[in-house]
């Protein structure tokens, strides 16, 4: 069959009275189809979704029989001529009959076609219904809307991230913008999306250049509370029908990047609208990581705390002790970076630094940590410092000062959780042999009772009586950049 001719194309377009913007959805999905198998319309829309850099139309329309073999000759005329310009360039494709471009031409006369846009941030004035305000880095935001035609293809490309706390047994929702032609309306649902659950069904209006504007659609039936803090890639797989009885037609899938974390941030982490210090992206991806399974705020800052100190990526300045990372701010931008493999302000770090890093990165997450520091110049117990590996009482014997993340007031009554060093478990941990414990959740306690002071600290003037909380003066949150 040596196929359809121009002038037969041309006639039908016109007897069919199809319009230019068929005619441009038609050549769209032909120029941008990615293989054969998305022309012919075959690609699953079943099942998980595993590919993470591809968005095939096969996903998209459904409603044609074109077949693997005439689409790939469809595919190798495109690339031929550099993509199709006119309908009429589908002249001569051998066994392209009248039948086939009868599917095209109903399957995009009247269809919803395109999803433009989905916020997931879209009400943060009280996180109730919605995801948090964040961006990627201190020097980028976060793509605003999280999804955006064209933009969009991987799971990182469009990030969310919802707090369990102020979101718990409320109703979840996201806004989405869709395109159709030909239609007034349409019902449109998603199926899929993980944690989040599928995307409720509800009946879109479109206007008559066929935009639909944003439209409010409910999640059917999240479960991510169930699970703590995490990260969940997220696929939701959108179908559309004209009429409830209708069969209901393919759409597209789009992917997404889920962050869950226990409740709003704490400073220095802020929702205020344009700040650098809106949650990062890439410090998620780390403290979600870390504290992955945590349903409350002490096994989250415990489990940052021990997964910083088990890094391997940082190790204690014995020399001089020195703060590498910033101490009027902190530089988190770096630290990410060392954390993630890559060189940061170098290997060494210090107290200071630790401190900054367990109380920002557990914060991120819904905690409320502090740096403070205890001293000033006492003696210390042997421990292990970050990233060593044995038992040694360094600096000539003590620290001029300590700082740690601290709950509270910063209070012998309230709890350190230190990334920095490990303390002696025993009942004397003066002598040896020492069994190694890292302070998470520990009292700081008095001279008086075998608690983080005493652990780090000799009893005596110079050791557990020189080591005191310093709130007053050093109780911080120190701005990232």
């Amino acid at each position: 069959m040596a196929g359809l001719s121009a002038s037969y194309i041309n006639w039908k377009l016109a007897a069919e009275g199809t319009t230019q913007a068929t005619r441009n959805l038609i050549l769209d999905f032909l120029n941008h189809a990615p293989n054969a198998a998305a022309i012919a319309g075959i690609e699953p829309v079943s099942g998980p979704v595993v590919d993470d850099k591809t968005e095939g139309y096969g996903d998209q329309v459904r409603d044609y029989d074109i077949g693997i073999d005439v689409a790939q000759r469809i595919l190798n005329k495109r690339n031929s001529l550099g993509g199709f310009t006119s309908l009429t360039q589908l002249a001569g494709i051998s066994h392209f009959g009248k039948d086939k471009l009868n599917d095209l031409i109903f399957s995009f006369s009247r269809v919803v076609h395109a999803i433009t846009a989905i916020q997931f941030n879209w009400n943060s004035a009280t996180l109730t219904n919605d995801a948090l305000n964040i961006r990627r880095s201190y020097s980028a935001g976060a793509p605003s809307p999280s999804w955006q035609k064209g933009v969009s293809s991987t799971y990182a490309d469009s990030p969310a991230c919802y707090a369990l706390q102020e979101t718990q047994g409320n109703t979840l929702a996201i806004r989405v913008a869709l395109k159709a032609n030909g239609l007034s309306g349409a019902y449109v649902r998603a199926l899929g999306g993980n944690r989040l659950g599928p995307v409720k069904e509800r009946f879109v209006s479109f206007t008559s250049s066929g935009s639909s504007g944003y439209e409010t659609f409910e999640l059917a039936n999240p479960t991510f509370h169930a699970h703590g803090v995490d990260i969940d890639n997220v696929a939701w797989r959108w179908q559309w029908r004209e009429k409830p009885g209708d069969a209901w037609r393919e759409l597209l899938t789009t992917r997404h990047r889920v962050f869950v974390i226990l409740r709003a941030p704490t400073l220095p982490w802020v929702q205020s609208a344009g700040s650098t210090s809106q949650p990062w992206t890439e410090a998620l991806e780390i403290a979600c990581k870390w504290a992955r399974g945590a349903t409350d705020a002490v096994a989250a800052a415990s489990l940052v705390t021990e997964r910083y100190n088990g890094s391997g990526r940082v190790s204690y300045d014995t020399v001089s002790g020195q703060t590498m990372y910033g101490l009027s701010s902190f530089n988190l931008t770096q630290m990410v970076a060392r954390l993630n493999g890559g060189m940061g302000l170098g290997e060494k770090v210090n107290c200071t630094d630790s401190a900054n890093t367990v109380s920002t990165l557990a914060n991120l997450l819904g905690c409320d940590l502090w740096q403070s520091r205890m001293g000033w110049s006492f003696d210390l117990n042997p421990l292990i410092a970050i990233g060593y590996q044995n038992w040694a009482v360094p600096f000539n014997g003590g620290f001029s000062y300590h700082e740690v993340a601290w709950t509270g007031g910063c209070t012998e009554n309230d709890c350190v959780f230190d990334g920095c060093l490990h303390v002696d478990s025993d009942a004397d941990p003066t002598q040896a042999p020492h069994t190694a414990l890292l302070p998470t959740n520990m009292v700081f306690g008095y001279c008086t009772t075998m608690n983080y002071r005493l652990r780090l600290c000799p009893p005596g003037a110079g050791g557990c009586g020189a080591c005191q909380p310093q709130p007053a003066t050093t109780r911080k949150r120190r701005p990232i950049i």
